[in-house]
């Protein structure tokens, strides 16, 4: 099902700050959705790539082709439409990159998504977000010089794993959730959160976390947008609508995400796959945890994804809430605690058999007395966090 379903769709209306003014019916029509294209031109006029230069992250392009020169170009690593990515290392660091080679015949009518994207990156610089390093270019191509990410996308981790524990989930989320209010904070809507989008970092001890890149659709929020843009299973119900949307789309595709990373299955689905069958459910938001996938996973889990996929758009949550949710906060300090000193096996164990119902009650579990490593100490904090910082002098 979820293969099935993750197919993009790219439909248009008027982006506008006001309502959309159409002559042709609306594309929430039965029998319109799949006829329409894209309208997204918001970063368009900040960048221009015709004998041009400009700084990026430090980095600056240049007018012609110098790739092969200042980077040994090695094996193909992922493909697309218009564009290839092959492994890259700087010949004078031997630091290694993702190069993404982009055919410019072959986006021919697409250029605004290249753009977009470019556009974007050259603003951002986040821990969860793709970096880019360089761009260069010659007649026929364009050349991006991105950071590399070894544990591929997203969706392919979830069709070989399934599904994934609370505890690998909730750091995902934790990394999403960090990228999403960096960008939201900048007005910056993604509107393509998927799993396709989203590149999975494996660490020496086993833990995972995610990247977001993609940028081809995001632009920047100064008033209702209009645009009829994103990805099927992920699109939030608002967009579907032509109401008007904002920053929380974002938010509805990522509850998405955290509701497939835990059961290996999206919450809106048809069976049939017949897109307007997906399209009246998400619009009607009914939410279901069937058993027996459900079955173990948590409440707080639970009450998060509610929240996350509210068709009210003001009571859905905002990224910064989402970040602040005990499910979210309190496993990914865990994690991120047992990451940073996953050497000092007393202190992994201890950060993942925490006694939570006593630590609403403000003290110590009777494992925290004594177990905390040389050199540290364990304090709990106003919002019965444990921390774990180095001890004074």
């Amino acid at each position: 099902i979820l293969t099935n379903q993750i197919t993009s769709f790219l439909l248009s209306a008027n982006e506008t700050s006001g309502k959309s003014s159409r002559s042709s019916p609306s594309p929430t029509s039965p029998g319109t959705r799949r006829s329409l294209k894209v309208v997204c031109s918001d970063f368009r006029k900040s960048v221009t790539f015709e004998k041009s230069s400009f700084t990026v992250n430090g980095n600056r392009t240049v007018s012609s082709s110098t790739i092969n020169e200042k980077y040994k170009v090695g094996k193909v690593i992922g493909d697309g439409n218009f564009a290839v990515v092959k492994e890259c290392v700087e010949r004078s660091t031997g630091q290694e990159y993702a190069l993404k080679i982009i055919d410019k015949a072959r986006c021919c009518g697409k250029e605004h998504l290249i753009e977009n994207e470019v556009a974007v990156l050259r603003r951002v610089r986040h821990p969860s977000i793709i970096q880019l390093i360089e761009v260069d270019e010659t007649p026929t191509q364009l050349f991006l010089v991105m950071e590399l990410v070894k544990g591929g996308d997203l969706f392919d981790a979830i069709t070989s794993s399934t599904k994934y524990s609370e505890r690998d989930a909730s750091a995902m989320v934790f990394n999403l959730a960090g990228a999403i209010k960096y960008l939201h904070r900048m007005n910056i809507v993604h509107r393509d959160i998927k799993p396709e989008n989203l590149l999975v970092c494996e660490y020496p001890d086993g833990t995972k976390s995610l990247k977001l890149g993609d940028f081809g659709l995001a632009t920047v929020v100064e008033g209702p947008l209009y645009t009829v843009c994103g990805t099927p299973t992920y699109v939030a119900p608002e967009i579907i609508a032509e109401t008007g949307y904002g920053l929380k789309v974002d938010i509805w595709a990522a509850g998405v995400i955290t509701y497939i990373l835990l059961c290996g299955f999206p919450p809106f689905r048809s069976e049939n796959n017949i897109q307007e069958e997906l399209f009246d459910q998400i619009l009607r938001g009914k939410l279901e945890f069937p058993s027996p996938d459900w079955d173990t996973i948590s409440l707080p889990a639970k009450m998060l994804i509610s929240q996350m996929l509210q068709v009210n758009v003001d009571a859905r949550f905002t990224a910064e809430e989402v970040l602040s949710h005990p499910w979210v906060t309190v496993r990914a300090l865990r994690h991120v605690i047992s990451s940073i000193l996953s050497s000092n096996r007393t202190l992994t164990e201890l950060c993942t058999n925490i006694n939570l119902d006593d630590l609403r009650q403000g003290c110590p579990t009777p494992g925290l007395k004594g177990r905390c490593p040389a050199g540290f100490r364990c304090v709990i904090d106003p919002t019965q966090l444990i921390l774990i910082t180095k001890s004074p002098p």
